[in-house]
């Protein structure tokens, strides 16, 4: 059962998350989507399953863009302060691909794998043991 506070959230406190489990994976993305709806050159998402994730307190936005795979990605934020919490992936469907930044404590996760390395800022190291995609990884 969530707790009335859950582990996770948004800037302004608005939006509170549940979220249990392992992830099933933590990937580095250099998307040009995530650069933008972020403002940053990389978003270290954690893949969980979406049954492991419940909102506990708020309502959330949403945006939906088809992604370079041709497949949509729905980013969910919070309404009043714009953080970005977690996206939809038609391509993941029983997945959620939650942020990193939003849990309370860090969650202390190493990515396994950084996916469309083709459009990392040159500025951003991509640490080369990691297994990088160009693209999306299939």
């Amino acid at each position: 059962m969530a707790s009335e506070t859950g582990n996770a959230g948004c800037l302004c406190g608005s939006v509170r998350l549940q979220i249990d489990g392992d992830p099933v994976a933590v990937t580095q993305c250099h998307c040009t989507d995530c650069q933008k709806s972020t403002g940053g050159g990389t978003v270290l998402v954690v893949m969980i399953p979406k049954s492991n994730l419940n909102i506990v307190k708020g309502s959330l936005k949403r945006y939906s863009k088809d992604a370079d795979s041709t497949k949509s990605v729905t980013r969910c934020f919070c309404e009043n302060c714009g953080t970005p919490l977690y996206s939809e992936l038609e391509f993941y469907p029983s997945l959620y691909a939650v942020k990193s930044g939003v849990w309370d404590q860090d969650p202390k996760l190493e990515p396994g794998s950084a996916v469309w390395t083709s459009s990392a800022p040159e500025w951003h190291h991509v640490p080369s043991h990691l297994p990088q995609f160009p693209k999306a990884r299939t």
